[in-house]
């Protein structure tokens, strides 16, 4: 996860076109302080946004066909996931020009997540600062 998140930094700031990419990444803890990734996107304010977390109790697996119809109990989740965005400025504005309801629109794609934010703003330093 360390490296994917290093990449999509790395991409969105090198990158002459819109980008943003959204990736759901496992909490240990309530504030992530252990978690590499986490202090990366925390480095990097005006390219990384939290916007959500998923609690631990709203997550579950997916039904799938078992093999010889042998099902494994899984363990009960102990983690949460973060929301996380990672954007440049032009896919940020672009998010924001095509469709000011984005962000409304991702919240009712993932009902079980708790928003953390309520909107996005164009300047990369006034989003930072959120």
């Amino acid at each position: 996860m360390l490296l994917a998140t290093k990449h999509t930094i790395y991409s969105a700031a090198v990158s002459t076109e819109e980008t943003a990419t959204f990736m759901l990444h496992p909490s240990w803890n309530k504030d992530m302080t252990t978690n590499p990734y986490a202090s990366l996107c925390r480095k990097h304010p005006h390219k990384c946004k939290f916007l959500g977390t998923i609690p631990s109790n709203q997550l579950q697996y997916a039904k799938v066909p078992f093999w010889n119809n042998i099902q494994i109990p899984l363990s009960k989740h102990s983690w949460e996931f973060q929301v996380i965005a990672i954007w440049n400025i032009k896919g940020r504005v672009c998010l924001n020009a095509h469709n000011k309801d984005w962000l409304k629109e991702l919240a009712k794609e993932i009902p079980e997540a708790k928003r953390e934010i309520q909107n996005i703003h164009n300047h990369p330093y006034q989003t930072a600062l959120e």
